[in-house]
């Protein structure tokens, strides 16, 4: 019987990147999802059909983000799911396989202003704070090309580099393999550039190579 990996999706939008994962046999023991439009979406199609729409958002939305994780969606920022001990201590006991995610990108994107002090900036950061607390054996942080430009406007560097020295160093520690990827090179009619950031913990590493 083959196994199942287990995996959390962070900022999860409608779930591309947990229909990927379930493609490749992973198993989304939970999403974080701010939008609760983008929620709606998901648990449609992943958790359960939603025929009436202002029950879900009534019963479901107004739960609290440990009844929610219960149903593996939890639709809060993902702060508040930091905050949630009991929700964090399961995951961290369950032993999840594989954290990814895509923190919201406006903040880096070449086609928005680049401010380096967006808010939103703060959200890669918060990833790893998840990655501490769960300690997963993968990591995968995808975001758009301009991550690894300077904001050469304001004289500050780009978070990219510095963003995959943290993860090295983030709980148990981790081998990082910085990658640009484009989704034309992997039959999407799209021309989409993405940087990614994936690591596999040094135990996990050490047990494949010994030598490293």
């Amino acid at each position: 019987m083959t196994r199942k990996y287990s995996c959390v999706d962070l900022f999860s939008g409608c779930g591309g990147l947990s229909l990927g994962l379930k493609s490749s046999g992973f198993d989304t023991r939970l999403a974080v999802e701010k939008s609760d439009m983008a929620a709606e979406t998901y648990f449609h199609n992943f958790i359960g059909r939603i025929s009436d729409l202002d029950c879900w958002r009534r019963d479901f939305l107004q739960s609290s983000v440990s009844d929610q994780a219960k149903k593996h969606l939890v639709v809060r920022e993902l702060e508040q799911v930091l905050k949630a001990e009991d929700v964090m201590d399961s995951l961290r006991s369950e032993g999840i396989d594989l954290i990814a995610g895509g923190p919201p990108c406006q903040g880096f994107s070449m086609a928005g202003r680049r401010n380096p002090d967006d808010v939103r900036n703060e959200l890669p950061w918060q990833f790893l704070e998840f990655v501490k607390a769960v300690q997963p054996r993968a990591v995968i942080i995808e975001n758009v090309s301009g991550m690894r430009s300077d904001f050469n406007k304001y004289g500050k560097k780009s978070p990219f580099e510095e963003l995959g020295q943290a993860l090295s160093e983030t709980g148990p520690g981790y081998v990082v393999q910085p990658m640009l990827l484009n989704a034309r090179h992997f039959g999407v009619a799209q021309n989409r550039p993405r940087l990614f950031l994936a690591a596999i913990s040094l135990e996990v590493a050490l047990s494949l190579y010994p030598l490293l």
